[in-house]
């Protein structure tokens, strides 16, 4: 069964469904919020949140998106309110602003670090929106038009979030960019391609 036929199964009270449904989209949601708040056990607890909300919402959800898409937007809902209850988020014109004049990795970090490590440290850097769009798209794979549904912005907005984090990552990860004459470990694959090691370890536009 899809996860939409699991999902319609669930509306109706089938608890069972709700349970595959659970197994099958619980390692996707925590690693997305994982990235979007830096505690893992309250990443854990939003997950748990987000699974409840989803449980109970089952019967009013009406289909108009998946059951996957809505159940991140519900997830991303959940993030905004956490950060408005214990931070003081500056806005993402802010945080771009301040990241505009970001030059490419020093050459000692370079020496240091793999390029699935500095992905890793370079995502968080990201403003919140941003990374949210990042990751949903290449990541978990869901399209522009999803993320939209998602983030509650324009698809346009969407569009204009992903381009400015690529040129971002591209920037900061400029040294790791395959070339002529590059070392063997600079000749690595580009990092939005791969979609499960950043978890394990790493890193997909309608």
């Amino acid at each position: 069964m899809s996860d939409d036929d699991l999902a319609g199964a669930a509306a109706v009270g089938d608890q069972d469904a709700f349970e595959i449904l659970v197994t099958r989209l619980s390692p996707g949601l925590l690693r997305y919020l994982r990235r979007m708040v830096t505690d893992p056990q309250i990443a854990e607890d939003l997950a748990q949140d987000t699974l409840l909300d989803a449980w109970k919402g089952l019967p009013d959800f009406e289909f108009r998106s998946t059951f996957r898409t809505w159940m991140f937007g519900i997830a991303h809902r959940k993030t905004v309110d956490y950060r408005r209850r214990h931070h003081d988020v500056p806005t993402d014109e802010e945080k771009f602003a301040d990241l505009a004049a970001t030059a490419p990795l020093p050459a000692d970090e370079v020496e240091r670090r793999t390029l699935m490590e500095a992905l890793r440290a370079e995502l968080p850097n990201l403003p919140e929106t941003s990374r949210a769009a990042w990751w949903l798209r290449h990541v978990e794979g869901l399209s522009v038009a999803e993320i939209s549904r998602v983030l509650q912005v324009s698809e346009g907005s969407v569009r204009g979030h992903l381009q400015r984090s690529r040129k971002f990552l591209s920037t900061r990860l400029a040294p790791w960019r395959p070339s002529d004459g590059a070392p063997p470990g600079a000749r690595e694959t580009e990092p939005a391609r791969d979609t499960t090691s950043i978890e394990r370890g790493g890193p997909g536009e309608q």
